[in-house]
């Protein structure tokens, strides 16, 4: 049997032939912006923890966090079109804000300390995947 000369499909809908994996890239499109929001959702599970876990509780920390969540949803949804700049916002955001709200309200840091460590690690970990995301998108636009 001979080779199939199959045509070229239109850019973006390029299908791997059988023993070729999808690119990377592809694969990490939404990466970022799902990153972001899971670490929204962490923000909203720590607010939680720390409201249940303090007795006094706190209306300036709960409007910071409520104005941090805001923004994360912000950066979430530009997060598709530039990944990289999106990550480190949300990174340099949590650092600010968790020095804001424990400079308000100390016993509430102590509620939900290890969530605060794993958003930063979380965060950190994808700086990387979002570099190299943002890297093919430029390129991808100056071909």
């Amino acid at each position: 049997m001979g080779k199939r000369n199959n045509p070229p499909l239109p850019a973006g809908r390029q299908v791997p032939l059988p023993g070729q994996s999808v690119p990377r890239w592809k694969m990490d499109e939404n990466k970022t912006r799902n990153t972001i929001l899971d670490t929204l959702c962490l923000l909203i599970a720590g607010e939680i923890i720390s409201i249940l876990a303090g007795k006094n509780f706190s209306w300036a920390v709960t409007v910071v966090t409520a104005i941090e969540v805001a923004l994360f949803i912000i950066l979430a949804f530009l997060a598709k079109r530039n990944p990289y700049p999106s990550i480190l916002s949300a990174l340099v955001l949590f650092i600010i804000i968790s020095i804001i709200t424990a400079a308000l309200k100390p016993t509430y840091l102590g509620g939900s300390i290890i969530i605060k460590i794993f958003i930063l690690i979380y965060l950190v970990r994808a700086i990387s995947d979002a570099r190299e995301l943002q890297a093919f998108k430029k390129g991808k636009l100056q071909k």
